[in-house]
């Protein structure tokens, strides 16, 4: 990628955000052990064991993650360009979920990982030129004009000078939490009857990194070059997410169906490092998004129950990223040129299929309580 965009962000090697200046080491690692040390707090309170569900889930996701930079108007150097990065999100996760219920509250906490690095698809990585007739669409979701628009891509009607296509694996990690109120007769308990709309609000953090290589690169100069270079890029992400929405719950008998819409607000700080040029290139992006949804379950028996879970999910971002590192004169030199904008835009979808289990301690009373 040239040096008229890229991006990236503070993680390296895993478990450690690592930044320039502004940033802090933060141990990953630690967030995680709080979150199972509130799993073993929730379980070991006596009183709270009618009220505690716990779950397994396997997860399969699709859909595309972009980074783009450029200028429609030319720049100090007469340049009206800019680059852009694709990755697929394609990738199996699995997860592990707590949930306690009272009453219409509901708390729920989740752990989700690929487990490992996984192969996600083909990547690419543009550098192009735009002309009288480019066009921006950088406002994805206006609240102004109430307008949306669902597209990943902000500039179209562009032309690549430099085309690079490769392999990309992914590794993620996320923790999220989320409560619910319910209203009419609708309840937390997924084995009560009852149907109701709910409030829901809740907080989701992932960690995700890609990795570009096989690459095969096309420039065009004179003359031409077309031909492999190896390893690209990798490219790291942490991405906050504030959730507030409604939903739907109607349960009856064996089955209960589920829907939820929720508008978000987030920031995503992500590290770009072009491992052959030796340039990190650091992001920090803010923008609006929405998740939605689809859930329907099975009740297999008065504590065990399947589910399956349809979501789709949009984050749009703008910020800005700097450049630091580099070999060449022309890199080192973009390191004192301040900041220049960027755009961080998620699409996404999953398909996800899961069990649940209400602990019952009482064996004795478990017997008596057939689904409500």
């Amino acid at each position: 990628m040239s040096h008229l965009g890229e991006i990236i962000s503070p993680l390296s090697r895993g478990y450690w955000i690592y930044t320039y200046e502004c940033y802090k080491m933060v141990p990953l690692v630690h967030t995680k052990r709080l979150i199972i040390s509130a799993f073993f707090v929730l379980f070991s309170a006596q009183s709270l064991v009618a009220e505690i569900t716990w779950g397994s889930s396997i997860e399969r996701g699709g859909g595309e993650f972009l980074f783009e930079t450029g200028n429609r108007f030319p720049n100090l150097s007469g340049i009206r360009g800019g680059s852009r990065i694709s990755f697929p999100r394609t990738f199996t996760q699995f997860g592990l979920s707590g949930l306690y219920f009272k009453d219409k509250w509901e708390a729920r906490v989740a752990l989700k990982s690929t487990g490992w690095t996984q192969n996600s698809g083909e990547a690419r990585d543009e550098d192009f030129v735009m002309g009288n007739t480019s066009q921006e669409n950088a406002t994805k979701i206006a609240t102004r004009e109430f307008s949306y628009y669902d597209s990943g891509s902000v500039y179209s009607g562009t032309r690549n000078f430099a085309d690079g296509k490769g392999k990309s694996s992914i590794r993620q990690d996320l923790i999220e939490g989320f409560g619910r109120f319910y209203f009419q007769t609708g309840s937390p308990d997924h084995w009560s009857n009852g149907s109701g709309f709910f409030l829901t609000s809740g907080l989701r953090y992932s960690y995700f990194k890609y990795l570009f290589y096989d690459v095969n690169q096309f420039v065009d100069s004179r003359p031409v070059f077309y031909g492999p270079i190896g390893l690209g890029l990798s490219y790291s992400n942490n991405l906050y997410e504030l959730f507030y929405g409604v939903g739907y719950r109607h349960s009856i008998e064996k089955y209960y169906i589920d829907f939820a819409f929720m508008p978000s607000i987030g920031r995503i700080i992500s590290r770009d490092y072009h491992v052959q040029r030796s340039i990190n290139f650091l992001s920090d992006n803010t923008g609006f998004g929405w998740q939605s949804t689809l859930e329907g379950g099975y009740k297999l028996s008065d504590t065990w129950l399947s589910y399956l879970k349809i979501s789709h999910r949009r984050f749009f971002s703008e910020g800005k990223f700097t450049a630091r590192g580099g070999l060449t004169q022309e890199d080192i030199i973009s390191n004192f040129s301040g900041g220049f904008k960027s755009h961080i835009n998620i699409k996404d979808f999953s398909i996800e299929l899961g069990f649940l289990n209400k602990i019952q301690w009482d064996t004795e009373n478990a017997t008596e309580n057939p689904i409500k």
